[in-house]
């Protein structure tokens, strides 16, 4: 259910947005219109995150975009951040939030990895296949199914309209804790896709809610933030 926010009505929520490649401004502009949608009383401060220093406690909760995950990966390896972020987003206090090459980098192991790998943040226990649906080209738009659990949090509509770009897919799980929050079927394949899950704090999304008008995710992700500073007061 939505978090009654009055205990934290007079503090800020700061969010950290990973500010490498991707639709990082649309992340902000949907954070700022999915606060008014839910009448937040507490201020809203978003943050640009592009080195070691801004991955700090401050911070209550940071989104990796969408982009190349490699070069993403590569960014992060150059300006020492792997190990910052990881520690960062282990920590119960945050909440994390990847959409697309976000979801690659977040998973403990990748499929079709590119020759020499690339460095993972690793903290969700999925094995997520890059490039699941085709190359660009093969870039679409489709219905998502959502879970129960998504839609007590934001309540409305059963499926979200799900941007699909050169996007990856969850193909395994190795935990009990990885909740799935999203599938996509597809006639060609003949098991329901996982598109969207959440392991404690950390969620992931393989299409891009911050290009459409719907910020529901943005919404799951703020109430998600509140819940957790209020767990933890």
């Amino acid at each position: 259910m939505p978090v009654d926010t009055e205990k934290t009505k007079t503090e800020s929520i700061k969010v950290g947005i990973l500010e490498v490649q991707g639709a990082f401004l649309e992340h902000k502009n949907a954070l700022l219109k999915a606060k008014e949608i839910l009448q937040l009383k507490c201020p809203l401060e978003i943050y640009e995150v592009r080195q070691a220093s801004h991955v700090n406690s401050s911070l209550d909760g940071m989104i990796i975009p969408g982009g190349e995950s490699t070069t993403m990966s590569l960014f992060l390896k150059r300006n020492n951040m792997v190990e910052p972020m990881r520690q960062w987003i282990e920590d119960k206090n945050h909440v994390t939030w990847g959409t697309c090459a976000g979801m690659i980098i977040l998973a403990k192991q990748n499929e079709n990895q590119k020759k020499g790998g690339q460095p993972m943040l690793g903290v969700m226990d999925t094995d997520v296949s890059r490039n699941f649906f085709g190359r660009q080209v093969n870039s679409f738009e489709a219905e998502v199914k959502l879970s129960d659990s998504f839609i007590k949090v934001c309540p409305g509509e059963t499926s979200f309209h799900g941007v699909f770009i050169r996007a990856p897919a969850v193909v395994q799980t190795f935990s009990p804790k990885v909740e799935v929050l999203a599938s996509l079927t597809r006639e060609e394949i003949s098991e329901p896709v996982i598109v969207a899950v959440q392991q404690s704090n950390v969620i992931v999304t393989a299409f891009h809610p911050e290009l459409t008008e719907d910020v529901r995710w943005h919404q799951y992700f703020l109430e998600r933030v509140l819940r957790n500073k209020s767990d933890n007061e």
